[in-house]
């Protein structure tokens, strides 16, 4: 049997090294960018599951849309829209990603699915547990109010959510306004959503502030207990406006600021240092 050229040996070995580290750059992209609100075959989460997306979409719409989903949305795209609107106007995060990355995370989502339907891989389901919350009381959840004020810090010294959300919840005070408010949140996620959000943060604000100040398993089951408590009970929540008590307050101490200076000062000079001089002179003079 001829042996077969080096060439041809060396070239077959740079494609398969090629495929190979595509396929692993794939991989690592849709875990770190996609997995917290996608799936492959593992079902819907905060958004659609990935599952043969190219029988779905063209390669050149996948692409576009992973790069600026809103700008799809903005320019009328009915489809892109129609994602949108199912998905709770939930904006998809525009990604920073060369078209070959792109294609590489595609190129993983078509094996991947692949695998799945024909037995050999198992469905993409990332951090979902059977039930996060199982077994959760109202300590947990006591646990997740202080957590989310900011009442009690976070192990590893991450800001409080209430530094950039809001939530309709009597107990709290007050909040943030830079992002979404969270009351429903639960109701649109899911445990298993939630728990995938707060352990791989998709959107670039959130991702930079937890980076390097991770949340533990037992913050993200804790915090997820209580954002689940709030979207039961937001029904019976009653927002107060403090606007007339803080109106009140302020005068109330401006009254008694009045006050305090008037009785401090009671005994002051009401006249000028050299009125005394003046009217001496005045008498001589007349």
């Amino acid at each position: 049997m001829k042996a077969l050229p080096l060439k041809l040996i060396l070239t077959f070995a740079g494609l398969l090294f090629y495929s190979t580290g595509k396929a692993a750059e794939g991989q690592d992209l849709f875990k770190s960018v996609c997995e917290s609100c996608h799936t492959i075959g593992g079902g819907k989460r905060i958004g659609p599951d990935l599952k043969n997306i190219l029988e779905k979409r063209s390669a050149d719409w996948a692409i576009s849309f992973i790069r600026s989903s809103q700008k799809m949305i903005k320019s009328g795209d009915p489809d892109a829209v129609a994602i949108f609107q199912e998905y709770n106007k939930i904006p998809m995060p525009d990604q920073a990603l060369t078209d070959g990355q792109i294609k590489a995370v595609l190129d993983y989502i078509t094996q991947t699915s692949k695998e799945i339907s024909s037995g050999q891989g198992a469905s993409n389901t990332a951090i979902a547990l059977p039930d996060i919350l199982s077994g959760t009381t109202h300590i947990n959840i006591r646990a997740g109010e202080l957590l989310f004020t900011g009442k009690v810090p976070l192990a590893n010294q991450g800001a409080s959510c209430i530094a950039c959300h809001k939530v309709k919840d009597d107990r709290v005070f007050t909040s943030g306004t830079l992002a979404k408010d969270l009351t429903e949140t639960f109701n649109i996620m899911g445990s298993a959503g939630i728990a995938a959000l707060l352990g791989n943060p998709p959107f670039p604000v959130m991702n930079a502030a937890y980076q390097k100040h991770p949340l533990t398993q037992e913050e993200m089951i804790n915090l997820t207990a209580y954002l689940r408590s709030v979207s039961e009970n937001s029904i019976y929540q009653h927002p107060r406006d403090y606007s007339s008590r803080f109106g009140y307050a302020g005068i109330f101490v401006f009254l008694v600021v009045l006050t305090s200076i008037q009785i401090l000062y009671i005994k002051r000079k009401r006249l000028a240092v050299n009125h005394e001089i003046f009217r001496r002179q005045s008498q001589t003079i007349n």
